[in-house]
């Protein structure tokens, strides 16, 4: 049978760990071969937790105009022809609600919409730093999150474990909102052991997106 598509990560996949050489984009030659494949009339849907923004590059350099799954599933966008099939977005009380919760317990937490990602000012830290080299784009700095995030569209929450303990911590508050938001982890090679948290509204996740 032909093969039509191709719907692949990113992360560990087709980006590693060597800055420079595959990080924070894919070598040329994976660029190169992307691009072959979809001249032979197969599309290729990059599939991330990060946002768009982030595999820009990767998108533009390889030609991939098609729609690709962004934000944990959330967003659904090709940034080429500049089309948004679908922006999930977290109800704003919740999202609030989410995101007091884990700045009252001093965990690293950004809010995400389709165009940008948001960080209070003073948890600036070196995760800040990493995360300006994974998502290349600099991130909206704030001084209250609670404020922004009732004036913004969000799409995708990420409080950042710095190690297990931070992580079962995550874990145990998500408890909170099993029932109105998903959670789900993902890792970038030149940012372990961070873990990150992905939380995204009821029923989006980028399985569920393919």
């Amino acid at each position: 049978m032909k093969i039509k598509g191709v719907i692949l990560d990113i992360d560990g996949i087709i980006v590693g760990e060597k800055i420079g050489f595959n990080s924070p984009l894919p070598h040329p030659k994976v660029i190169s071969d992307l691009k072959q494949i979809k001249s032979k009339g197969i599309f290729i849907s990059l599939c991330t937790a990060k946002p768009h923004f982030a595999i820009r590059d990767i998108i533009n350099n390889a030609k991939l105009d098609n729609l690709h799954i962004t934000n944990g599933g959330a967003v659904i966008i090709d940034p080429i022809d500049n089309v948004i099939l679908k922006s999930n977005i977290i109800d704003s009380s919740i999202a609030v609600e989410v995101l007091d919760v884990y700045m009252k317990n001093r965990i690293y937490t950004e809010f995400y919409t389709v165009d940008n990602y948001f960080i209070q000012e003073n948890q600036i830290s070196d995760i800040t730093k990493n995360h300006v080299h994974i998502l290349q784009q600099k991130p909206k700095i704030v001084k209250s999150v609670l404020k922004s995030a009732k004036k913004n569209q969000i799409t995708k929450i990420m409080p950042v474990a710095k190690g297990k303990e931070d992580k079962k911590r995550i874990i145990k508050l998500f408890k909170l909102f099993k029932n109105k938001l998903v959670l789900s982890w993902g890792v970038h090679p030149i940012a372990l052991p961070l873990q990150f948290a992905i939380i995204t509204a009821k029923g989006i996740s980028k399985k569920k997106s393919c």
